[in-house]
């Protein structure tokens, strides 16, 4: 028999199946171990973001003093010419205004962005945080089924032979053998140039532990060169360091380097709270702090806004882009002046 308090916390899909045939999922559900676990998934998430907060607690204290350091310096030049101007005006002497500052009583902070560098940063991000989502959804979310990392990695025979809807293929290939056993896919990749210029990707896959995941060159899912599994007895504990080794070792120049067209990494297996997770800790780090970590951050023209609230943020940067190709950052800086009479 099942308790009372079981049966109120049972999803419906299990207890609308006869126990004769599901018998395990429901002894599963009845078990006080397991529903605890069930309630303690927010405290944990609500503990993951109090440490990413703790991590980026030291880097939200340097870009606050360089960013007060910027505006004392401009403050002591403008002093400085504001008591040049005013020197040689006692002296008799004439100024030439410049209309650009006299009319404008704003300060311009401009800033070049390096794209490449920009586009590397966005993947170690996103790999680091898809990885350990990934990770604790296998082994948080599906309580009663045990689950292994394998980890696979994707070779071309020919330098010349990428293409960019490869790895899609091969993405969709997974996926169809996950959903043929009925289970949720979980995978992320990372897109990798090797010495000799050719791309290779690694991938980390989330299989249960009664399930043989097979060659996916023997499989036919990657015919364009080789692909090499890692034993299964081989025990990845650190997924998320394992995956951010290889995110890290992608470097400016091997970003500038790879094909036009191709992605650096994927993820396939997020649910809608992963999702979350991953698009807040992408937003810039004014506006986590002015939404919060419970907010759903979308990008909108003009800013940031919170869907679950609608609050928006105004970004107070806007981008220009030059013929050349190159891409500046620039925004206005109220001028904080007063020259005394």
């Amino acid at each position: 028999m099942i308790d009372g308090l079981a049966m109120d916390l049972c999803p419906a899909d299990v207890l609308g199946r006869r126990l004769g045939r599901a018998p395990f999922a429901v002894r599963a559900w009845s078990n006080p171990a397991v529903r605890a676990m069930a309630s303690i998934r927010a405290a944990n998430a609500r503990e993951y973001v109090a440490q990413q907060n703790a991590i980026d607690a030291p880097f939200q204290d340097l870009a606050r003093a360089k960013f007060f350091a910027s505006d004392s310096c401009a403050f002591a030049a403008a002093c400085a010419s504001a008591s040049e101007a005013s020197g040689a005006a006692r002296g008799g002497a004439l100024t030439k205004l410049d209309s650009s500052k006299t009319n404008d009583t704003h300060a311009r902070e401009v800033v070049e962005v390096d794209v490449f560098a920009s586009r590397v940063r966005r993947l170690q991000k996103a790999v680091q945080n898809s990885a350990h989502m990934l990770d604790a959804d296998a082994h948080v979310g599906d309580v009663w089924q045990r689950w292994r990392r394998l980890f696979v990695t994707l070779t071309y025979a020919d330098v010349s032979g990428w293409r960019p809807n490869h790895i899609n293929a091969f993405t969709k290939c997974v996926r169809e053998w996950f959903r043929r056993r009925d289970c949720r896919c979980r995978i992320v990749w990372v897109l990798e140039m090797q010495k000799r210029g050719a791309v290779h990707y690694h991938c980390m896959i989330w299989v249960r532990s009664k399930d043989y995941f097979p060659n996916p060159h023997a499989r036919g899912w990657w015919p364009h060169g080789f692909a090499h599994v890692l034993s299964s007895k081989v025990q990845i504990n650190r997924p998320v360091a394992y995956m951010a080794k290889y995110a890290s070792k992608c470097t400016v120049d091997q970003a500038m380097s790879i094909p036009k067209g191709a992605r650096m990494h994927g993820v396939c297996g997020l649910k809608p709270e992963g999702r979350r997770v991953i698009r807040f800790w992408r937003a810039p780090l004014f506006v986590r702090d002015a939404l919060g970590g419970a907010a759903d951050i979308r990008k909108v023209p003009g800013g940031y806004m919170d869907r679950f609230t609608g609050e928006m943020v105004i970004s107070p940067w806007h981008v220009t882009v030059l013929p050349s190709g190159r891409v500046f950052a620039w925004r206005d800086v109220p001028a904080q002046l007063e020259i005394a009479a």
